[in-house]
């Protein structure tokens, strides 16, 4: 009696190294793929980066003209 399962299911290491032979592109692009619900997840408990300014700080107090270096 002939199994019902699928190539695939019953050696899935053997039939991924045949496609990422024969088929590279396919078979990296549905595994990278795959691992896209885990980076949208493990994505969202990264540290957050300090915003970047807009504008350059502006100093405060009286600016201070340096001698001998007129125009």
């Amino acid at each position: 009696m002939p199994t019902i399962y699928p190539r695939w299911y019953r050696a899935p290491y053997q039939w991924a190294r045949y496609h990422a032979y024969n088929n590279p592109a396919i078979f990296w692009s549905i595994f990278i793929g795959s691992l896209s619900p885990i980076f949208l997840i493990g994505g969202q408990y990264k540290k957050r980066a300090p915003e970047l300014p807009g504008t350059y700080p502006i100093p405060s107090g009286k600016r201070v003209i340096p001698k001998g270096y007129d125009d």
